[in-house]
């Protein structure tokens, strides 16, 4: 029987091990997933700030073609001043010479204001590289961890369920069912509660074990149950570790 015990403990840890990893299963990909999220976040703001910084040097170069377009003819229309002979003539001319200064002096006031802006966002620019640079050198690492990690999760729980296979072949059918009815109610899969003489409370529910209970547990001859929870109790020396 002692033996039988002894795999029953195997068996538990090997369970405990493997529930470990199947919440790392769910829990990796949410934080691969969080971490992705955050750089993409820092890298969004980087790209939003340089699309910004393209259009207005596409509009700056628009700008200044029309302006050196507006100059090229204003100095063609103050040319033909001099060959005017009527005054409709000279009214529509000078009203072009007019519209072209006003153009160059609208296109000259817009230039400004991008030169403005486009000194802010590029100081805006350079602090979210800097801080894309600062999220990456933070989070990549990390993110490599978790992949790699992932990478292996699949392989160790088939060498888990390897080892449970063997430890539970050591065990009883009617306890491996008993041990199994309760394992499937346990998220945590602890299903032992280990007791010895310094230490009679279930360590499942913390019940407080009554001495004929104790009794029973101590010769372990037989599966021994909390009343209260249901924990299958494992008698341990009181010199040896609780597991």
């Amino acid at each position: 029987m002692a033996n039988e015990w002894d795999s029953l403990i195997v068996l538990q840890q090997v369970d405990i091990h493997i529930a470990q990893l199947k919440i790392e299963q769910k829990e990796f990909p949410e934080a691969i997933a969080a971490l992705k999220q955050t750089i993409g976040a820092a890298q969004k703001a980087v790209d939003s700030l340089n699309s910004r910084l393209e259009t207005l040097r596409v509009e700056k170069k628009t700008i200044e073609e029309k302006i050196t377009d507006a100059a090229s003819q204003l100095e063609n229309s103050q040319a033909r001043l001099n060959e005017i002979k009527t005054n409709r003539e000279y009214d529509a001319v000078h009203k072009q010479i007019e519209n072209f200064k006003s153009s160059m002096t609208a296109g000259e006031t817009r230039l400004a204001a991008i030169a403005g802006d486009t000194e802010l966002l590029q100081a805006a620019a350079e602090k979210a590289t800097a801080e894309l640079d600062a999220v990456k050198q933070t989070s990549a690492p990390r993110l490599a961890e978790l992949k790699e990690k992932m990478g292996t999760l699949d392989s160790s729980i088939a060498r888990l369920a390897d080892e449970r296979t063997a430890a539970a072949a050591a065990v009883s059918k009617n306890l491996l069912r008993s041990y199994d009815y309760i394992s499937k109610h346990r998220k945590n899969g602890q299903v032992l509660s280990f007791i010895d003489a310094s230490n009679l409370i279930c360590s499942a529910c913390h019940k407080i074990l009554e001495p004929q209970l104790v009794s029973e547990v101590r010769k372990m001859n037989k599966m021994v149950t909390c009343q209260n929870c249901g924990s299958i109790f494992i008698w341990k020396q009181s010199d040896e570790s609780n597991t």
